[in-house]
């Protein structure tokens, strides 16, 4: 019994790691200011960084590039600091567009990508597009 619970975690923890990395894979992306992701683009900014974005408030698109993707999600804040969410963006992992136009979500002056999906639980109740951020 004791040999397959230690195989079983070892088979557990090597798939773990596969997906972690099919998961964060080398996706960029560069903010820009029209919906077609031809103006003022910015620096690449990998995907797979979770850290928040304060100066890309005003953008309408995002053109992404890279490799080995399996999806993920841009948060929207209405703050400077990535404090709360008041909109979240899925990002398809198969046939990543190469760019995407974000002009009708919500307004926002910082955004986070995440990896996870944006749950009940960070978005309300819709599963992802709604709002956890206080009075608004």
């Amino acid at each position: 019994m004791r040999h397959l619970l230690a195989t079983t975690r070892a088979s557990l923890v090597l798939v773990g790691v596969i997906f972690s990395r099919l998961a964060t894979g080398t996706i960029w992306a560069q903010f820009c200011d029209d919906g077609a992701c031809t103006k003022n683009c910015g620096m690449s900014v990998s995907i797979s960084n979770p850290d928040c974005l304060r100066q890309e408030a005003g953008r309408n698109s995002i053109k992404f590039h890279g490799e080995d993707f399996i999806g993920g999600y841009l948060v929207h804040s209405p703050d400077n600091a990535c404090g709360c969410q008041n909109d979240c963006t899925n990002i398809p992992g198969t046939g990543v567009p190469t760019c995407m136009d974000i002009s009708q979500k919500a307004t926002a002056q910082s955004y986070r990508f995440q990896l996870t999906t944006c749950q009940e639980y960070e978005a309300g109740p819709d599963g992802g597009i709604g709002n956890n951020c206080p009075g608004t």
